[in-house]
């Protein structure tokens, strides 16, 4: 009998379990909201807060955790 559908499920994680949220400096003017494992819907409302901010030119207070420069 062969397999008549297949389905598979990567999970990624950052070493510090964290996501990584804003530009990155091989990609200026682009923004990212990466690595967010079990904890998507708490980070994403942090990633929609701070990349908001980050494109009308303003800080946002977790910026620095989030950042690929961690």
């Amino acid at each position: 009998m062969e397999t008549a559908y297949a389905w598979a499920g990567t999970f990624g994680e950052t070493e510090d379990g964290l996501a990584y949220i804003g530009e990155h400096r091989r990609h200026p003017l682009c923004y990212f909201a990466l690595g967010f494992g079990g904890n998507g819907i708490t980070y994403s409302m942090i990633a929609s807060e701070s990349l908001r901010a980050q494109v009308r030119g303003r800080s946002h207070r977790y910026a620095e955790v989030f950042s690929f420069e961690r």
